[in-house]
Parts: C-alpha cells; structure tokens; sequence
C-alpha cells in the first residue's frame, strides 16, 4: 500500500489508534520525583501502564461503548482520544470535529457562572463568539437550569454540571463525542433527553464513544464494544458478546473478592447460648455451584450448615436479608409459616443444614448481605443460640437491565391501539 492508499485508509476511520500506550511514573515520595527531574533520571520511579498496545478503528457514523472494570484504563484512553493526555507510544488520529464530556465539572472554572461557562468552553471547542451567541439560549433551554445558569458553578450539584457539560458539548455540533460515565450521576429525566440527543446524533451519521458500565445502555445503543482489562484491549466485538464478556469476568472476580471478605474474620458481632454452632454459610446459585455473584431471576439458595454440641429444644433457623446501606428486605424462618417446621429436640454430637431458596431471586443490580438467626423457642420470649450479624455478603449484576430499583417483579404489560374493531394488542411478560 502506498502514502496515498494509507491517508485515504486512516480518512475512512473517524478514529484510528495504533499501538497506543500511556506510561506513568510512580513514586514514593515526593521528593523522589524532584530529585529525578534535577537530575535527569528515572532511577527512583516505577513504570505504571495505564494503556499498552491499544488498536482500534472506530468508522465513522458508530456508535462505541469502552468498558471494562475500575482501573481498566478506559478515562486514559479517552484523555489520550481527545489529546488531554499525549500517548508515551502509538499513535493516534481522529478525523473531524471532536467534543467531549469527561471528568465531572472538567474544563468549567468554579467562580465563573454558567453562563460564563458556556461561552469560555465553546471558545475551547473552536466555536466562534457569534456562534455562541447564536446557540446560547438552545444551550440553556437543554440544560434545563434556569435562573442558575447565572450562578458560579462551584454552587451546582453534580446533576447540575451534567447538565451544563453535556449541554455544551452537544452544542458544538461536533463529528465525534466522547463521553466518560458522566450521564450515570444525571436523573432519569436528563438522562433520557440525552439518550434521545445521542441516537438523533447517531441518525445524522456522527461517531460516539463513551465510558459506561450500563450493561443495558451498552447492549441497546452500540454496535461495537472494546474490553478494557489492566490497560489492554482483551476484547472487542458485538455490544452483546463483548457485554457478556464482561459479565462473565465481573462475576469471576466478584467471587473472588467476596470469597475473601467472607473468609476473612469477621467485624461484626456474633452473640448466643451456644447449645448448636452455626458453622459454614453457602449461597448457591444456578447449576447447583456455590457463588457469591448472581442474576435477578436466578435461582438462589442459602445453606446454613451447623453442628450440635448441647441438647437443644426447638431451635428455629432464620435470615435477614439486607441491602449493604443497611436497608432491611426481608426476614424469614422454618417456624412462622402457614406450614411450620418444628424441631421438638436436637440431640448433642448431630449435624446438619438449613436451607432457604428463591425459585427466582428478586433483587435487582447491588450489593447485598445475610444476617443469621438461630433461636431457642422452647421459652416464652425466643432466646439467641447463635445469633450472626452480617453473615455473608453477595452481589446481584443485573446484564439486562430491565427494570429499576430494588426489586424485580414479574409483570405483565400489554398495550392496544387502533379504530373501532381493529385494534393492535400486545402483550410482555418479564
């Protein structure tokens, strides 16, 4: 291929990166790095990737989603996408106009008011004083912000300069934006007035590439996804292989992390008689296999093994189940049901599990933990025997994203439209 062959390749690409890497330099201390940049050396600092060897060729008209966990490097890529940052290797090229909304409040000054705001960043952005003046208005009418749009920006709440950041950079009327995770802090108003932008944006043929983990944003408006795992690209391809990719990975490291925790010693107090010792706590999940990371609508199941070291009379097993701010669910045991369990005796030396389970789990996307109860009934007012607060702790990753909230619910939606006796009906099950 000659130069001529090689421009025209790089001009069909909206963006092209080959090679793409960003090192930092990490010290101990401060005064490593001063006594480095007076000498002229590297010897006291250590090589951080934060990027390596980063291809991709985003066309023009696509719309890509970069995701990936905490740490992947998907904001380093963007700040080297939009020369914030420069590569230490590779190289990369985009082809038109480019307008981007990263860091919260990134680019505003603090003690400038919105609307001073508004006409300090679109000079950024290449715009001309008429020009800003001629979009002025449409910028605060999307916006939404009113009479703060005369206030510094340091008084705006972080839906705020949302608001104002995306305003601005939909104003440009650019040919590629790059957005960072900021629409995930705006409501759900706001939110979807900027979905609504983005697929007009789309429409029109323009490129966009942004931050997301909405597994659900990700799947309904990319055509393509890039994995970022530690600084590489470990995949890239359809929005609903590449998501599952993800989940896959997230679920892997998830129990990983909350085996640990649940290992580990535990903070939380723990109180009773002791005439029966609750020992290991399984959740278990589709497939019959232990996991502390699932979907709503999965099977779910808790085991809570145990041993008998003294006669006990009427124990009863219980969980409460809890949101990781605290927030109270639910809570169940064997014996208040409308056909209860009832132990008359547990004899010293036995063993054995209680077991509670959901046909399908009805928790949506969050962390969540299990506090163990077993009391003695056989008195008046029930008494702990092994009492755990915080027992175990799960997480619950919603991939479909069809609902919001807490809760899933089964429900039922249908919707009929036409004339007369013609009518169109429909109906979903979820």
């Amino acid at each position: 291929m000659d130069i001529s062959e090689m421009e025209k390749d790089v001009a069909s690409s909206a963006i092209r990166a080959e090679g793409l890497g960003k090192c930092y330099l990490m010290y101990d201390k401060p005064s490593h790095r001063l006594l480095d940049m007076v000498t002229g050396t590297n010897k006291r600092g250590r090589e951080f990737w934060a990027l390596k060897d980063v291809y991709l060729d985003i066309p023009h008209g696509s719309t890509v989603g970069i995701i990936g966990e905490n740490g992947a490097g998907k904001s380093t890529l963007l700040k080297l996408l939009t020369e914030i940052a420069r590569p230490t290797c590779g190289s990369v090229v985009t082809n038109g106009r480019v307008a981007s909304l990263l860091e919260l409040g990134a680019g505003f000054h603090p003690e400038f008011s919105g609307r001073e705001n508004i006409f300090l960043n679109c000079s950024i952005l290449g715009m001309s004083d008429e020009e800003i003046r001629e979009r002025y208005q449409s910028i605060v009418d999307f916006s939404e912000l009113g009479d703060f749009i005369e206030r510094p920006v340091k008084t705006y709440s972080s839906g705020m300069y949302v608001r104002l950041g995306f305003s601005v950079a939909a104003s440009v009327n650019p040919d590629i934006l790059l957005i960072d995770e900021a629409l995930s802090v705006g409501d759900e108003h706001f939110k979807g007035k900027c979905i609504n932008h983005l697929n007009e944006f789309r429409e029109k043929g323009k490129t966009t590439v942004f931050v997301s983990h909405d597994m659900g944003s990700v799947k309904t408006m990319c055509q393509w996804v890039v994995l970022l795992d530690q600084g590489r690209v470990a995949e890239q391809g359809s929005s609903e292989k590449v998501a599952d990719e993800y989940l896959k990975r997230a679920h892997e490291r998830g129990n990983e992390r909350l085996s640990a925790v649940n290992r580990g010693a535990s903070e939380y107090p723990r109180w009773g008689s002791g005439e029966v010792e609750t020992t290991e706590i399984e959740l278990i999940g589709k497939g019959g296999e232990p996991t502390h990371v699932f979907q709503p609508g999965e099977p779910f199941k808790v085991r809570i093994n145990f041993r008998v070291l003294e006669n006990c009379k009427r124990p009863v097993f219980g969980i409460g189940l809890y949101r990781s701010d605290g927030t109270y669910i639910n809570g169940s045991n064997h014996s208040w049901r409308q056909d209860p369990i009832d132990i008359e005796v547990m004899e010293a030396g036995q063993e054995g599990c209680a077991e509670m389970s959901f046909k399908a789990l009805p928790l949506l996307k969050g962390e969540y933990y299990l506090t163990t109860f077993l009391y003695d009934h056989s008195k008046a007012s029930p008494t702990p025997i092994d009492h755990r607060e915080h027992a175990v702790t799960f997480q619950v990753i919603d991939s479909d994203h069809r609902q919001h909230g807490m809760l899933f619910l089964p429900t039922l939606w249908e919707v009929s439209h036409g004339t007369g006796d013609k009518q169109d009906k429909r109906t979903s099950q979820a």
